[in-house]
C-alpha cells in the first residue's frame, strides 16, 4: 500500500470536498483523471520510515532518493504492472544525473534561519539571487571555494542549526510544464546550447536520426509547420517526454520529499495569482533582511500595496516565460489530459487545483 494511496480516497483533488462515498464518474473529467492516473502509477509508492535526520540539513536528499530506490527496485522485482511513463520516470530520478536529487535543490542561510527546497520552473533564477544575497556575508574575506568567482552562494557556510525551519514554493503544475517546454524546448538554439529538452535524440540530436537508407530525420519539433504549429509542437513534445525526464518536468512533489513530507514544511507558498501575497506571507513569519531583499527580487511590496492578484510573471526578472498567459496558444484537450496523468502526484499530495481553463477545456472536448 503506498504511503499515499489512503488520502485520495478520502479527498476531492481538485474540487476540495470530502468526497469519500461518491464514484469516481461523479467528479469532473479532469479530477477522474488524476485519480485513475495516480492509482495506476504514483499510488504503488512505497511507504518509507519516518527518517529522524529528515529535516535536520543536508542529509534530506539522499534519504528522499533512497525512498524511491525502494519503490524502484520493488516494481522490477515483483513486475508490477505500471504505466511505461512511471517506470522510466523512476529510473530517470535515480539513476545518475537525473538532478531532482542533487544539492542545489536545496538552500539555507543563517540570516534569517531559513532551509529553501526550490524547485526547477518555480522561480529559481530569483530565488539564487535571494539566497546568495543573504548569505553574502559568508563570502566576504573567505578563501572557501564555495563562494565561486561570483563571491556567491547558495547555501551558507555557517553552522545550520538542525531545527531551522523549512519554506517551499510551488506552482500550478500545468502552467509549470509549459513554462519549462517554453524556456528550454521552444527556442532551438537554446534546445542546442543547453540540452535539457530531453530526449535529445529526437528533440536536439547532434548528428539527426537516421532512416534504413541513412539519410537524416529533420528535427522533431523544427519539422512542424503550419496552422496550430504551437499547439502541434507543444503535443509532440508532451508525448515523447517520458522516455527521458529532465528535472525541469518532473513532478514538484517528487523534490525534497515533498510528497511525503509536505505536511512538515513550515511555509508553503504558490506562484500563482497570490504569489506577492505569499512572498510577503514568508517575508513576515521568517523577518530579519528577508523582506529587504524578496523585495530586491520580485519587488512584491508595490504589488501587495496595489491588491494586485494577477501574477503573470511579468516582474520576475528576464527569465519569466509568462507561461499563464499562453496556456490557451499551447494546450489541447489532449495535453491536458497527458498532463494530469504524467502530473497527478502534485495535485493529490500538494493541494493544488486543476485551473479552471483546464477543466473547460476538458468539458468542451467531451461535448
Amino acid at each position: 500500500m503506498s504511503v499515499i494511496s489512503n488520502s485520495i480516497a478520502s479527498s476531492s483533488t481538485t474540487n476540495g470536498g470530502s468526497g469519500s462515498a461518491r464514484n469516481i464518474s461523479q467528479y469532473d473529467d479532469a479530477d477522474a483523471i488524476i485519480r485513475r492516473s495516480y492509482h495506476q502509477s504514483y499510488g504503488h509508492i512505497l511507504p518509507c520510515e519516518d527518517n529522524p535526520s529528515w529535516m535536520k540539513g543536508r542529509e534530506t536528499s539522499n534519504i528522499a532518493k533512497n525512498c524511491i530506490l525502494k519503490t524502484r527496485d520493488y516494481i522490477i522485482s515483483e513486475n508490477v504492472t505500471v504505466p511505461w511513463w512511471f517506470q522510466t520516470l523512476l529510473r530517470d530520478i535515480t539513476g545518475r544525473g537525473g538532478g531532482v536529487y542533487a544539492p542545489w535543490h536545496h538552500f539555507d542561510t543563517t540570516k534569517p534561519l531559513l532551509n529553501f527546497c526550490t524547485i526547477d520552473k518555480v522561480a529559481t533564477s530569483e530565488w539564487r539571487k535571494v539566497f546568495c544575497e543573504l548569505n553574502k556575508a559568508d563570502c566576504v574575506n573567505t578563501t572557501k571555494g564555495s563562494c565561486g568567482r561570483k563571491k556567491c552562494t547558495w547555501k551558507t557556510l555557517q553552522a545550520m542549526p538542525e531545527e531551522a525551519p523549512w519554506a517551499v514554493f510551488v506552482r500550478d503544475p500545468l502552467e509549470r510544464l509549459l513554462s519549462g517546454f517554453l524556456d528550454k524546448c521552444f527556442n532551438s538554439f537554446t534546445r542546442l546550447r543547453q540540452g535539457h529538452c530531453a530526449p535529445n535524440v529526437v528533440f536536439n540530436p547532434r548528428e539527426g536520426l537516421k532512416n534504413d537508407k541513412h539519410t537524416s530525420y529533420p528535427n522533431l519539433l523544427d519539422s512542424i509547420e503550419g496552422e496550430g504549429k504551437d499547439k502541434l509542437m507543444f503535443e509532440a513534445y508532451v508525448d515523447v517526454m517520458p522516455l527521458k525526464w529532465n528535472s525541469h518536468f518532473v513532478p514538484q512533489a517528487l523534490h525534497c520529499d515533498l510528497y511525503r513530507n509536505i505536511a512538515k514544511f513550515h511555509f508553503v507558498g504558490v506562484m500563482g495569482k497570490d504569489f506577492y501575497f505569499d512572498l510577503d506571507r514568508m517575508a513576515n513569519q521568517f523577518g530579519g533582511q528577508l523582506p529587504e531583499v524578496l523585495n530586491s527580487s520580485f519587488r512584491y511590496m508595490d504589488q501587495v500595496k496595489n491588491e494586485n492578484h494577477n501574477n503573470t510573471g511579468n516582474i520576475v526578472g528576464n527569465h519569466a516565460k509568462h507561461a499563464s498567459e499562453k496556456v490557451k496558444r499551447f494546450y489541447t484537450a489532449r495535453t491536458v489530459r497527458k498532463a494530469l496523468e504524467y502530473l497527478s502526484i502534485d495535485y493529490v499530495t500538494l493541494g493544488l487545483r486543476v485551473p479552471d481553463w483546464a477543466k473547460e477545456m476538458l468539458n468542451n472536448d467531451s461535448m
